[in-house]
């Protein structure tokens, strides 16, 4: 029962999330400018826990992720969302993130976040418990409506019974609008 309610909340979390960032990229004023390299996108692709923690249910392991970004208005900033899973849980990691544009279609980014963990104690591809994140990425637009995307992310406390960091590198192919 505990398990089921976990994941109801960390669904209606997910859920909250996307339907407010699509209200907001609605009511966005077309008046506001727009940097060239902000993009708003949901992707889908591979990531990896590349660290070990030492303890059960936190060796390395790969697995897939959604992920999604909506720029703030002519601001540095955007809020992301990433879906992160393996075969034995999923994780949720909302951030805010800051960035810089590097030529007209690529952007250099850091965010911070919260990773919440499906069922604590289940391995993810970031740690096997929730934890504050970090997180350094690019995303540039190879063709129109086309964004590929890369990110390395730390939680730092994300692993029980080790002060080892769990540390996912990802990447994938959004679709922008």
């Amino acid at each position: 029962m505990k398990r089921f309610i976990k994941s109801c909340l960390t669904i209606s979390a997910f859920s909250s999330l996307l339907i407010s960032s699509i209200v907001l990229s609605a009511g966005e004023a077309s008046a506001q400018p727009r940097r060239s390299c902000d993009y708003t996108y949901v992707g889908g692709g591979l990531g990896a826990q590349v660290t070990n923690g030492g303890q059960d249910n936190d060796a390395a392991n790969i697995g897939g992720n959604i992920q999604g970004s909506l720029p703030v208005g002519g601001t540095p900033i955007d809020v992301k969302t990433k879906v992160l899973w393996n075969n034995d849980a999923t994780t949720i990691n909302p951030e805010v993130a800051a960035g810089t544009c590097l030529g007209s279609r690529t952007k250099v980014y850091g965010a911070v976040g919260y990773s919440f963990v499906e069922e604590d104690g289940q391995s993810t591809p970031l740690g096997n418990k929730d934890s504050v994140t970090a997180s350094v990425g690019v995303e540039s637009q190879v063709k129109k409506g086309i964004v590929v995307y890369s990110n390395a992310t730390v939680a730092l406390d994300g692993y029980e019974n080790t002060k080892a960091l769990p540390v996912n590198v990802g990447g994938g192919v959004g679709f922008n609008w």
